[in-house]
């Protein structure tokens, strides 16, 4: 009796966990949910999280984790500084009742990622995420085919594109790209770690992921998937010839890449009009400048608070207003801006520090393992990376990618501490 209580906390923990950490995201909610009175849905939805950190407490105390979860704590400084900086922000915030909110369910994410990270392997992480896609897929394709009216975007310019159970055709093809990469991985895993049934699964819910994005009509998603094959076809070289490869291979390798980068930033045009698109990102680029000269500029330190600049329906207007676009503009479709309006330079170095240990961490990672899996929390890093140029993944629509990299840095902490064991 005491297992299966043990069973149902962990699966309602983490049905909770991933449900709130995407709910804002979805059509299902609100994205900027009011926050003026106590009963409110965005207070319900933080009544849920607590509800979730008390499984979580639970099942740290049933399965002795404590000192593991504190372990993980203490060895990411700057993520606790960030953490309590982006809470902190509710004392300047433009307003202070979104920002206390929206800040909660940072601390409150980033509580349940650590959890994740410590308590799950890899592997064990790779089949939530696989489960969690296939409940995505199935919700969305159900809505996309039997309530088009909700399940696709019926209004110019977009004509059918389809979004899914997601507010938006861009976040649909921005999110099915990790279920992807999961896929993929779980497609390619060594035979004794996955039945020939679950292979099959996986190539039939990697086919699907690709149909799903070429007709969400996004052509970030579809720039995200060629960036994945991409790299993944580099990872399986390096592994057939690491051991061939001398230091000034790398140097060259390093030449190429460079050259590279020179030559696509040269054919930009050309190379954004094969997806329908130009040189300003769909009209982001004179957004990105009207943000930067005029908003950032104005609070550069600190910023306007988290979460809190897009929630005003006014500069909403306001911005559409300026850039010209048909419709409000709802994010400012970069992550790393984002951060930039809502906690100011203080808060983007904060992350950029947690940012720049997770890619640390994974590179460490596959470089102490002699399997493709563990390459998954680097490959995912790179996505998260070329995702959060022209969309917002990291915190603004949702926390969800926030949490994967919180997750996935303790977990490769956990493998390097276990290597030197």
């Amino acid at each position: 009796m005491k297992i299966r209580i043990i069973v149902f906390a962990e699966a309602l923990f983490l049905t909770l966990v991933f449900l709130l950490a995407n709910i804002r995201s979805t059509i299902f909610w609100s994205l900027y949910p009011p926050t003026d009175t106590i009963f409110q849905s965005a207070w319900r939805e933080t009544l849920l999280w607590l509800v979730a950190l008390a499984l979580m407490v639970f099942l740290l105390n049933r399965r002795d984790l404590y000192k593991n979860y504190w372990r993980a704590v203490r060895q990411n400084p700057f993520l606790i500084v960030f953490v309590v900086y982006s809470v902190a922000s509710v004392f300047w915030s433009n307003s202070w009742s979104v920002t206390f909110h929206r800040s909660l369910t940072f601390l409150f994410a980033t509580m349940a990622a650590v959890y994740l990270g410590t308590r799950y392997t890899l592997s064990e992480i790779m089949v939530v995420l696989a489960n969690l896609g296939v409940v995505v897929f199935l919700t969305s394709f159900l809505l996309i085919f039997l309530m088009p009216v909700l399940g696709t975007d019926l209004n110019p310019p977009y004509n059918g594109a389809w979004r899914g159970i997601f507010w938006h055709k861009n976040q649909l093809g921005n999110i099915v790209p990790i279920f992807t990469i999961v896929f993929l991985f779980r497609l390619f895993a060594p035979s004794a770690t996955i039945s020939r049934w679950g292979k099959s699964a996986a190539f039939v819910l990697y086919l699907l992921s690709l149909v799903m994005i070429f007709f969400a009509k996004s052509a970030s998603g579809h720039i995200l998937e060629i960036i994945i094959h991409l790299v993944l076809g580099v990872v399986f070289l390096w592994r057939k010839l690491r051991y061939y490869l001398t230091p000034r291979h790398y140097y060259l390798l390093v030449v190429l890449f460079i050259a590279g980068g020179v030559v696509l930033l040269l054919k930009l045009d050309f190379i954004l009009a094969l997806f329908g698109r130009t040189p300003t990102f769909t009209g982001r680029v004179p957004l990105w400048t009207i943000l930067l000269r005029s908003v950032v500029l104005q609070k550069p330190l600190g910023g306007y608070g988290f979460g809190t600049i897009w929630a005003d329906e006014q500069f909403r207007n306001l911005m559409r207003e300026r850039v010209g676009w048909p419709y409000q503009v709802m994010i400012g479709d970069n992550g790393f801006l984002d951060i930039l309006l809502n906690l100011g330079f203080t808060g983007l170095v904060l992350f950029l520090l947690n940012y720049g240990k997770a890619w640390i961490n994974s590179v460490k990672f596959f470089l102490q393992r002699d399997d493709l899996e563990g390459f998954f929390p680097f490959v995912f890093l790179v996505y998260s990376l070329f995702a959060n140029v022209t969309f917002s993944l990291f915190m603004e629509t949702e926390v969800f990618v926030w949490m994967l990299i919180v997750s996935l840095m303790v977990i490769a902490t956990r493998g390097k501490r276990q290597s030197l064991a």
